[in-house]
């Protein structure tokens, strides 16, 4: 492969990677919107998830940096898997969505 293909297909993959970034925010979007009124409609529901989630935010906050992470895939641990529920989890929080124990 040339250096003007290469350099083409890098362009190319860094565009895809943009779309793909952009539909995946769009989707956390529509998550933070309707979650909360979900979730109080709901709150068997939102018990469940509010300690799965709040057990996903502490893995997060206690697994290593993303360079030097191993990737159980019995039990996925990587930032970007666990971030989303970790961000989901304080947010709801600061609503006022998860009940008080």
């Amino acid at each position: 492969m040339s250096e003007p293909e290469l350099r083409q297909e890098i362009a190319q993959l860094r565009a895809e990677i943009n779309k793909v970034d952009d539909w995946a925010n769009g989707v956390f979007s529509v998550l933070q919107e309707v979650l909360p009124l979900l979730l109080r409609k709901n709150p068997d529901i939102a018990a469940i998830l509010e300690d799965s989630w709040r057990a996903a935010a502490e893995r997060f906050d206690l697994i290593t940096p993303p360079d030097e992470q191993q990737v159980d895939l019995a039990q996925p641990a990587t930032w970007e898997f666990l971030e989303p529920k970790k961000i989901l989890y304080r947010q709801l929080d600061v609503l006022g969505v998860w009940t008080k124990r």
